[in-house]
C-alpha cells in the first residue's frame, strides 16, 4: 500500500488529493488537508473518481469501426494497430490534399491543453481548433491580455479578504471554474462579504447579494458600460490609478457618454437607480474582488464586454490590491508551443475568419474558428477538411448548431477520437482511444488558470487497462510520422516547464520532476500592486483602457456593444411563433460539461436535465413543474424536465447544457433528445474580434412533451445492479 499526492482535474479545479494505492489499484481518494487550493476540501466529482476510473464501461483499449458511421460496430485492437491505422491515413491524406486538410480539436482546458497547441504546430497544421477559445475563458484571457497584460482572479488565498465580489455571469457557489474553487465562495457567504450578482437567472448567490442586477440575457455589455459611465461621471473613480497607470481615460471617457443610465435601463431591464447603486457600491468596496464566468462569453458581443467588465476593478482601486481582483503571478509556463514549427505558407491557409485574435494579426498563437472548420468539412469551402482527431471533446454535444456538427462529422473521410467512454460522437470516428483520467497522467500545471496561485503536480499512481494521456499519444503520433516534436519524453517536457519555473523563481530553482511529485505542489508567496514597479505588461507599459494595438488590427481599440442577432429587438419578426427568450448554460455541481452521466453517484444527484421559468409561464404554456417540456428555436427542438423560479422573468427560460443519456445506448445515446447546442447559432455573424457565437439569449417556444420516456429508461436503468455495456456484444465479432 502506499499514498501519493495528486491533483484532481475532474474540473478546472485544483482540488490536491491523497491517493491509496494497494495492489496496483486506487482503493481510497481524499482530499489533501494541505492543498493549497483546495485546504482539505472536495467535491463530488474528484470523490468519484475511483468510481469513475473502474466503470464497467470506461474504455481500455483502442477500437477500430466495422460498420457503417453510427453503426455502434466495433472491434478491440491493439494500440500498435491503432497506430499504423491512424500514421497511414493522415500520411496518405496529408500527401493528397495538404496539411491543412487535417484539423485537430480539442474541448475543456485540463492537463492536455498546452500540448494540444503543440501538436498541432508539429502537424503543420493550420487548422486547430477549440471553442473554449472562444466561448469559454478565451473572451476573458484576451480581455486581461489585451487590457493589462496578464488574466486576473479572486485573491482568496492571501492574508486580506475581500471586503465584497461582484460576480457576473458566474455561479462560483457550484461551479469551480479556472481554480476559485466552490469553497471559497461558499466561505464568502458564511462570512457574510457583501455580494453583487449580474445574472438574468436567480442561483445560489442572489438570494444572499447584496445587490442583484437581474438584466435580459445578451446584454451585458451595455450593463458593464453604463456601471462605468456612472463611476466616470460620478467621479467615483480611483484617481490616483487612473491619472498614474492608465492610457486613454478620456477615451473612454468619451464612449461611456453613449451609455446613460435611462439607455442602459431601457436595453438591459435593470432599473436606473439599480445602476447607480451597483456603481456606487463597487467604487467604495474596498477590497472588491471579481469572479465572472463564460455567460459574458457566449454572444456575438464576447470580447468587448469582457473588457469593459474586467476594467470595473481596475477603476475602482481594486486593481491587484490584496483581497482584491489580483493579477497572475504567471509563476510558470505552459509547455512550448513550437509556433516555428508551423510553416508560413501553410499558416496563411488556416480557417480563421477574419478575426484578429484568432487570425495572428494580435498572436503569434493562431487557432482555426471551430464552426467555420466543420463547415469545410461538411462543404468542402474553402477546401476540403477531410482528417480530424479529436481530443476531450464532445463535439455533439459541447459545438453550436449539433445537427450541423453532426453532419460535418459524417462528412470526415478518417476521424480519430479520444476520450474516457464511448460517447454520441465517438460513434462517429473511424479509431476511438482510451484516454487515462487524472490519476493515470503526469502533469504540471497552474492553477487558478495561468499560474495565480500555485504550480500543481498530477503523477501517474496507476494503470489502468490500456489507457494512455492524450499527450503520450500526442508525440507517438508524431514520432511516428518522422515528426520532430521536440523532446524525447513527457518527463523532459515537464523538466522544461519547472526549470523556467525556477528561471521565474529562483528560490525553486534545481527541482526536477521526480522530486516536484514528492512536494505536490510549489505556492509562491504572492506580490502586490505589481504595476507600481515593473509597470503592466501592454505596449504602453500601462492598463489600456484604449487599446493602440487592438486599433491596428481594424479592431475597436474601446469596449463597444450591439444588439445580439436574434433577440426580441433584433427580430422582433419571430415573436408571434417564438414569444420567449432562451438562455443555456445552466451547470450542476456533479457533471463537468458533458462528463458523468453515466457515473451513478453522480447521476442520482441530478438524473434529469431542468427547464427553468416563471410559474405564470408555465401556466400559460400548460405546464406544471415537474413536466416534461418541449423547448424550441429555429434550429431545432429538445425536452427538458420544468423547474418553476419565481424570480425569473416571465418572458425568459433557462435550460441546462451538456445533456446525453448513456443508459439510452449505442449508437446515438439520446444525443439530440436534451441536448442545448441543438438550439444554438454557430453560423455568423460572430464576434467581430475573436469569433464567438450566439449560445444565449435566443428566441424560442415551449409546450408539454406528455410522451417522454426518459424518465422510465432512467429508472430502468439506475435500478440494475450494473450498467450493460452497450458494445459488450459488438467487441471482436
Amino acid at each position: 500500500m502506499a499514498e501519493f499526492k495528486a491533483a484532481c482535474r475532474g474540473c478546472h479545479g485544483g482540488c490536491m488529493y491523497i491517493l491509496t494505492v494497494e495492489d496496483g489499484k486506487v482503493v481510497k481518494a481524499r482530499p489533501d488537508p494541505d492543498g493549497p487550493l483546495n485546504r482539505g476540501r472536495g467535491c463530488v466529482k474528484g470523490m468519484s473518481i475511483i468510481e469513475q476510473m473502474y466503470h464497467p464501461d470506461r474504455l481500455l483499449r483502442p477500437r477500430r469501426r466495422i460498420g457503417p458511421k453510427g453503426s455502434g460496430r466495433w472491434e478491440d485492437i491493439s494500440w500498435e494497430e491503432a497506430y499504423d491505422a491512424i500514421v497511414s491515413r493522415l500520411m496518405e491524406i496529408r500527401e493528397e490534399s495538404g496539411p491543412e486538410s487535417v484539423a485537430i480539436i480539442t474541448g475543456t482546458g485540463r492537463h492536455h491543453l498546452p500540448q494540444f497547441w503543440r501538436f498541432g504546430n508539429v502537424l503543420n497544421t493550420p487548422n486547430a481548433t477549440s471553442s473554449g477559445a472562444l466561448i469559454c475563458l478565451g473572451p476573458r484571457k484576451n480581455a486581461g491580455d489585451f487590457t493589462a497584460g496578464h488574466f486576473a482572479g479572486v485573491d482568496y488565498y492571501g492574508d486580506v479578504r475581500p471586503g465584497g465580489i461582484l460576480v457576473w455571469g458566474a455561479n462560483p457557489a457550484i461551479s469551480g471554474a479556472d481554480g476559485e474553487l466552490s469553497f471559497h465562495m461558499r466561505d464568502a457567504l458564511r462570512e457574510k462579504i457583501p455580494l453583487i450578482v449580474v445574472d438574468p437567472k436567480p442561483n445560489e448567490l442572489t438570494g444572499s447579494a447584496k445587490l442583484w442586477l437581474r438584466l435580459r440575457p445578451g446584454t451585458d455589455g451595455a450593463l458593464a458600460l453604463g456601471i462605468l459611465h456612472q463611476i466616470i461621471e460620478r467621479d467615483w473613480y480611483d484617481h490616483e490609478f487612473v491619472e498614474h497607470y492608465t492610457y486613454g481615460f478620456e477615451a473612454l471617457r468619451e464612449r461611456c457618454t453613449r451609455w446613460p443610465a435611462r439607455r442602459v435601463s431601457e436595453i438591459t431591464r435593470v432599473p436606473e437607480e439599480q445602476i447607480v447603486e451597483a456603481a456606487r457600491l463597487l467604487s467604495s468596496i474596498k477590497p472588491l474582488a471579481m469572479e465572472w464566468g463564460c455567460a459574458v462569453e457566449q454572444s456575438t458581443n464576447a470580447f468587448q464586454t469582457c473588457r469593459a467588465i474586467f476594467m470595473i476593478p481596475a477603476m475602482t482601486g481594486n486593481y491587484d490590491v490584496p483581497g482584491g481582483f489580483v493579477e497572475s503571478m504567471e509563476i510558470a509556463p505552459t509547455a512550448d508551443l513550437l509556433f516555428d514549427r508551423l510553416e508560413p505558407e501553410t499558416a496563411e491557409k488556416g480557417i480563421y475568419g477574419d478575426y484578429p485574435i484568432n487570425d495572428g494579426r494580435l498572436s503569434p498563437k493562431r487557432f482555426a474558428h471551430p464552426w467555420l472548420t466543420m463547415e469545410a468539412m461538411r462543404t468542402g469551402r474553402p477546401y476540403p477538411v477531410r482528417a480530424l482527431i479529436s481530443s476531450a471533446n464532445n463535439t455533439l454535444i459541447s459545438a453550436p448548431d449539433s445537427r450541423h456538427s453532426y453532419e460535418s462529422l459524417c462528412s470526415l473521410d478518417f476521424f480519430v477520437y479520444m476520450d474516457f467512454f464511448m460517447t454520441p460522437t465517438a460513434e462517429l470516428a473511424d479509431i476511438v482511444l482510451p484516454a487515462a483520467l487524472w490519476p493515470e497522467v503526469d502533469s504540471v500545471f497552474c492553477m487558478p488558470e495561468f499560474g495565480d496561485v500555485a504550480a500543481l503536480c498530477m503523477q501517474k499512481t496507476v494503470q489502468v487497462g490500456e489507457c494512455k494521456s492524450d499527450e503520450e499519444v500526442f508525440m507517438e503520433i508524431s514520432r511516428r510520422m518522422g515528426l520532430d516534436y521536440g523532446a524525447e519524453n513527457q518527463e523532459e517536457i515537464l523538466n522544461d516547464i519547472l526549470a523556467e519555473l525556477g528561471r521565474r523563481r529562483p528560490e525553486y530553482a534545481g527541482i526536477d520532476f521526480r522530486q516536484f511529485k514528492k512536494l505536490g505542489w510549489i505556492a509562491p508567496k504572492r506580490e502586490y500592486f505589481g504595476y507600481k514597479t515593473r509597470g503592466f505588461a501592454t505596449e504602453t507599459g500601462k492598463f489600456e483602457l484604449f487599446s493602440p494595438r487592438l486599433q491596428r488590427a481594424g479592431a475597436d481599440p474601446l469596449p463597444d456593444w450591439r444588439e445580439v442577432p436574434e433577440s426580441p429587438v433584433s427580430r422582433p419578426d419571430l415573436l408571434p411563433e417564438y414569444p420567449l427568450i432562451l438562455t443555456t448554460g445552466s451547470r450542476t455541481m456533479p457533471f463537468f460539461i458533458s462528463n458523468n452521466r453515466q457515473i451513478r453517484s453522480l447521476r442520482k444527484l441530478h438524473p434529469f436535465p431542468l427547464v427553468s421559468m416563471h410559474p405564470a409561464t408555465g401556466e400559460k404554456y400548460g405546464i406544471r413543474e415537474g413536466d416534461w417540456v418541449f423547448i424550441e428555436t429555429l434550429r431545432g427542438r429538445i425536452t427538458q424536465k420544468a423547474k418553476f423560479l419565481p424570480d425569473l422573468d416571465e418572458d425568459v427560460v433557462s435550460c441546462e447544457m451538456g445533456w446525453w443519456y448513456p443508459e439510452a445506448g449505442a449508437p446515438g445515446y439520446g444525443w439530440d433528445e436534451s441536448n442545448a447546442n441543438i438550439l444554438t447559432v454557430g453560423a455568423p455573424p460572430h464576434d467581430p474580434e475573436g469569433g464567438a457565437y450566439q449560445l444565449r439569449a435566443l428566441l424560442c417556444r415551449i409546450y408539454p412533451n406528455p410522451d417522454c420516456g426518459i424518465e422510465a429508461r432512467y429508472q430502468a436503468w439506475i435500478g440494475t445492479d450494473i450498467v450493460a455495456n452497450p458494445h459488450k456484444q459488438n467487441r471482436n465479432p
